[in-house]
């Protein structure tokens, strides 16, 4: 009876342990299956950036090359231009102005695209620096609505914030400034024409919140929380407003401004109903 009970307890003890062993097998080969599964994911996302990034890069240059080859053209033979009227030569001068108009606007495109890019990298490289200073949110907020120039002049903005009460943080304002400019510009290009934008500024507590509100296509839940992240883009949201398609850096970089000025983002969206992009932001105690 013991020879027996011995046996059956060394087959158990076997049986374990190879059951431990192929539990553990099985756990190596899930994680090597999510590593090689986050390098293909992360070797795609990277395709489609450098493929999105060379377009966008691309379309301004191709412009401005054209801009300039076209002003070179008219004003070249000097000829030819002493023998037009008054009238024609103010004609030729409205079309070259009109065309610097143009490459000047391309040109900011540009430098915002490789501005982007070196945000970027600086908070890959966690080499960011602030140069914080005092200000008055409602100010800031202000001085960006009145200077429209990624916004079409016929979209309607409607604001709300704090009557006669100034809301005061410690700050670095560009980064701010880069933070609303882009839900701005988001909610501008993916949202219809003819629906308003909404912009809250209040007081929360010990916090400045402020929300961008559109009345676009909404996000799905389960991409709420990926949209934060380095060249992620939502599929199938299609761009209503303007020809910039996005590098996916976007939100990503705003998340990393706000947090490192100990604040928060967050977004409410629901599919078919817009979406609504926030941040808070520590105000600065008025004792």
């Amino acid at each position: 009876m013991f020879r027996l009970f011995s046996s059956l307890a060394k087959i158990t003890f076997r049986f374990i342990i190879r059951l431990i062993k192929r539990i553990i097998f099985v756990q190596k080969q899930k994680r090597v299956q999510a590593r090689a599964y986050a390098s293909y994911k992360a070797q795609q996302q990277m395709i489609e950036f450098l493929s999105i990034a060379s377009h966008e890069f691309k379309t301004p240059l191709t412009s401005i090359k054209g801009n300039i080859q076209l002003i070179g053209r008219r004003l070249r033979n000097n000829v030819e231009i002493r023998n037009l009227s008054r009238q024609e030569l103010l004609n030729r001068l409205a079309e070259a102005q009109e065309l610097l108009e143009h490459t000047d606007q391309q040109l900011t495109r540009l430098t915002r695209f490789i501005n982007i890019l070196l945000e970027s990298t600086r908070i890959n490289n966690n080499t960011i620096d602030l140069f914080l200073e005092q200000c008055e949110l409602n100010q800031v907020l202000d001085e960006i609505l009145q200077n429209r120039k990624q916004l079409s002049t016929t979209r309607t903005i409607r604001v709300e914030h704090p009557d006669n009460k100034a809301l005061p943080i410690l700050a670095d304002i560009s980064r701010i400034k880069q933070v609303i400019t882009h839900y701005l510009s988001n909610a501008h290009k993916f949202s219809p024409i003819d629906q308003p934008i909404d912009v809250l500024l209040r007081e929360q507590e010990e916090y400045a919140y402020v929300s961008v509100k559109d009345y676009g296509p909404g996000i799905p839940v389960h991409e709420q929380e990926q949209i934060w992240e380095r060249f992620y883009r939502v599929p199938g949201i299609k761009v209503l407003n303007g020809s910039e398609v996005g590098l996916g850096l976007g939100l990503h970089i705003c998340r990393t401004f706000i947090e490192h000025h100990k604040g928060q983002v967050g977004v409410q969206s629901e599919p078919g109903k817009g979406s609504t992009f926030w941040f808070t932001l520590p105000l600065l105690s008025q004792s």
